[in-house]
């Protein structure tokens, strides 16, 4: 079944876990992009394949709009929603099977950290990481190759932009080539 199912698999497993406070969709489109990107960033591969597109609130799943509607209508999670906020709730329970041991750990360990946070928070981190500010245009995909940028002190506070702007420009190109 692939990609979908992995997402799908991986989307109820984060709103189901103990570590995951209820938010919102920028929430949880923010806590997929940073459980693919970091796990890609060590392993060089994403665990739901996937694609993330640069948006103004952060990095979102490409289209994920058409994914939850779907979700929804599959049966797999409900939707509640208020005047500010959409926020789903599982409704079936993940295939955990479908994800190796170091994954799921992967998965725990970033939820245990970014979890309690709010979509703001989540929103600003992103924003300091080279994946989103290398990215040129809102709605472009941004390249899993630029996940190999991320340093672990960036997700905390002291962030760290590549300052020499020639450079910076020059990993901003090869991004958009990529495609």
């Amino acid at each position: 079944m692939g990609q979908p199912d992995k997402l799908r698999n991986l989307i109820l497993y984060i709103l189901s876990h103990q570590d995951y406070q209820e938010g919102g969709v920028k929430k949880l489109n923010k806590l997929l992009y940073f459980i693919d990107f970091y796990f890609y960033r060590d392993h060089e591969r994403l665990i739901s394949d996937a694609k993330y597109a640069k948006a103004p609130m952060g990095p979102v799943i490409d289209s994920y709009q058409e994914v939850f509607a779907k979700l929804v209508a599959d049966g797999d999670l409900r939707l509640i929603e208020d005047v500010s906020t959409k926020v789903y709730k599982p409704l079936r329970q993940a295939e955990v099977g479908m994800f190796t041991s170091e994954q799921v750990d992967h998965i725990s360990k970033v939820l245990d950290r970014y979890g309690k946070l709010s979509g703001r928070d989540l929103e600003w981190i992103s924003h300091q990481q080279q994946p989103w500010v290398l990215t040129e245009n809102f709605g472009d995909i941004i390249d899993p190759d630029l996940a190999l940028l991320i340093d672990d002190e960036v997700s905390d506070s002291d962030t760290s932009f590549i300052e020499n702007e020639n450079l910076r420009n020059e990993l901003q190109n090869l991004a958009n080539q990529a495609d």
